[in-house]
């Protein structure tokens, strides 16, 4: 997931390195290039789709916040962040945690946080989830603005 514009550019400039080894695999029809050329054929599909996802929060908002499952309400607090356009600093400050603990949560996409400690994050952001189990979208997001 991209979190800062400076990963945003450093994708954008792999993305273009890749198209460049894909130039040069073009009239090599060698069985192993076929195959590297379909897998960095999906890393550039899967690296323009996170640059499409960065993007949209930046100029859509928390609008742009979708939840279908678990692995998005674990990435709800950097969605959150970015969609709001505040700094790591900025979110450490408004949700009463050290930002040493947001930097960590982050370059791990939150998959070390306690349950509790990201109760506490989703409350100091007055997020609330709505909805029914199975039914899409599974999760909604209510952000009450102040």
């Amino acid at each position: 997931m991209i979190t800062s514009d400076k990963q945003l550019a450093v994708t954008k400039e792999r993305i273009q390195d890749l198209l460049e080894s894909l130039k040069l695999m073009e009239n090599d029809s060698r069985t192993l290039i076929k195959a590297s050329k379909l897998q960095i054929e999906g890393l550039i599909q899967e690296l323009k789709g996170e640059i499409r996802d960065y993007e949209s929060l930046k100029t859509k908002g928390v609008e742009a916040i979708e939840i279908s499952g678990p692995i998005d309400i674990m990435l709800l607090p950097i969605r959150y962040r970015i969609a709001k356009g505040m700094t790591q600093e900025l979110f450490a400050k408004k949700v009463d945690m050290p930002l040493r603990m947001i930097c960590r949560y982050e370059s791990e996409n939150y998959r070390n946080i306690t349950g509790g400690n990201l109760q506490k994050i989703l409350s100091k952001l007055h997020l609330k989830f709505f909805g029914k189990i199975g039914t899409p979208p599974l999760f909604s997001i209510i952000n009450q603005f102040y």
